[in-house]
């Protein structure tokens, strides 16, 4: 966590200067996507050349690989070039499921729980000394993209939230909104993606910036 008390992750970065200007504006995660559909989707060349980029800098954030039910060969796949420091699911992935993955890669796991209202936290607590971190968005559109959407949720269903494991918030957030979700919703990490983009996985510098410098404040 930072000084601030204030954890950034910035979900969906697809080149060296996207992982450069996380870095430098001290973001703590950033999501390195795997899902085809996705705008943000990297082929494994693409992660390869940019884990090794990262690997270049030492201190830099720590590294998310954000999967959709993939198979342990997808994930073999992934996590070969990737050289991810966490895994995300973000599908339909059971607890079983996780446990499997966390067993045969030995790396920390955040499930995404998608919410539209308090019956959708009601799993959170199947997901307890399974998953590292929960990260809570909004559900979309059946049928559409799993993340990154830029929906917003209620984020007032989690101000009382008393679950054991760590979470991130998520769901449409950008430098407008972020100071009052960090503080109806209590959240200690956020996540971002849609939000500091110029077009559809396209980051830009500045808005990462802003937007870490205003989760950051609180």
């Amino acid at each position: 966590m930072t000084a601030a008390g204030v954890d950034v992750k910035i979900c969906g970065i697809r080149t060296a200067d996207d992982y450069d200007a996380c870095r430098a504006a001290g973001a703590a995660f950033v999501g390195m996507v795997f899902f085809p559909r996705s705008p943000r989707h990297l082929s494994m060349q693409e992660a390869r050349t940019l884990a090794d980029h990262a690997d270049r800098s030492a201190g830099g954030p720590a590294r998310v690989a954000l999967t959709v039910d993939m198979d342990d060969a997808g994930l073999e796949e992934v996590v070969a070039a990737a050289r991810p420091r966490l895994i995300q699911l973000h599908g339909s992935e059971t607890p079983d499921r996780a446990a499997a993955i966390r067993a045969r890669f030995g790396l920390p796991l955040i499930r995404a729980i998608r919410v539209a209202g308090p019956e959708d936290l009601a799993a959170c607590p199947e997901w307890e000394g399974i998953a590292d971190w929960l990260l809570f968005d909004a559900k979309g559109d059946p049928g559409g993209l799993p993340g990154g959407t830029g929906h917003v949720f209620d984020w007032t269903l989690l101000a009382d939230h008393a679950g054991k494991t760590r979470w991130m918030l998520a769901g449409g957030l950008s430098v407008d909104n972020i100071t009052r979700a960090v503080a109806v919703t209590g959240a200690t990490a956020v996540d971002v993606s849609s939000g500091v983009e110029s077009a559809p996985g396209k980051k830009d510098a500045d808005r990462i910036r802003n937007f870490v410098s205003r989760a950051q404040l609180g």
